[in-house]
């Protein structure tokens, strides 16, 4: 018997393998991949609906992607062309790779794996990045927060950010790979940081802060932190609810 080559659509799940989809897209992960990206990533479809004449980028980069929950399903409502995605874990770049192949899309989607920007060829240039970074300093701040509780068996490499040492090497790094108009959006803890938490970080770099404002979903609880290049001329324009998740600019 001759063996046929293996496609997308006859490729076996792997049996730890679980599936949510938006728009046809279906996404691969198990319950350690997750950190948040589940249950953020409609919240961040909800956020760029929300911009006036909503644009459509031409790449899209997920910093700290996991399985791509955030960029699959910006890229399944048509708000990026292409997507970007990177992260230094093995089995994250697996289940990545497995929804690109099973969903067809390999020719829409590029993933890196490796230690953060260090991943990226010097070439990749995005018009928007995206990103669920770990939110908590210390991991205490993350266990003493309630919202924290249903994850606490993660690694903390998923929810702490010792010094914020990963923030401050995206920030230093992320420059050269952003397009001058090009637009950062970064979900944040409410009770993990503010504003001022990165600032001085973020304007040492090259970069400007344009602007934040609360989670549609989860109110509070996050926030999002909207970055630019110290060049850019472009000025964010989102539609206002008058309530607590307008957007304030800087």
């Amino acid at each position: 018997m001759i063996a046929r080559p293996t496609t997308p659509a006859s490729e076996p799940i792997p049996p730890d393998y679980k599936s949510t989809s938006w728009n046809g897209i279906s996404v691969y992960y198990t319950d350690n991949l997750d950190g948040g990206g589940l249950d953020f990533a409609d919240d961040y479809v909800d956020l760029f609906n929300c911009f006036k004449d909503r644009p459509r980028f031409r790449r899209m980069f997920e910093w700290c992607g996991g399985p791509g929950f955030i960029g699959y399903s910006m890229l399944a409502d048509n708000i990026c062309e292409s997507l970007c995605l990177a992260d230094f874990y093995r089995p994250a770049i697996d289940a990545a790779q497995f929804t690109a192949r099973k969903n067809n899309i390999e020719d829409r989607v590029t993933i890196y794996q490796g230690d953060g920007l260090l991943a990226l060829p010097d070439f990749e240039k995005f018009d928007l990045v995206v990103g669920n970074p770990p939110h908590y300093v210390e991991r205490n701040m993350a266990e003493y927060s309630f919202n924290m509780e249903p994850r606490i068996n993660m690694e903390p490499r998923i929810y702490v950010d010792d010094k914020w040492l990963l923030h401050r090497e995206f920030f230093s790094g992320i420059r050269k790979h952003l397009e001058r108009d090009g637009l950062i959006v970064l979900i944040e803890s409410g009770k993990g940081s503010h504003i001022d938490t990165f600032r001085p970080m973020i304007e040492s770099s090259g970069l400007k802060i344009s602007g934040w404002q609360w989670s549609r979903r989860f109110k509070t609880l996050y926030w999002y932190l909207f970055i630019m290049r110290d060049d850019s001329k472009v000025q964010l324009q989102i539609r206002t609810q008058g309530n607590d998740s307008e957007l304030r600019l800087e």
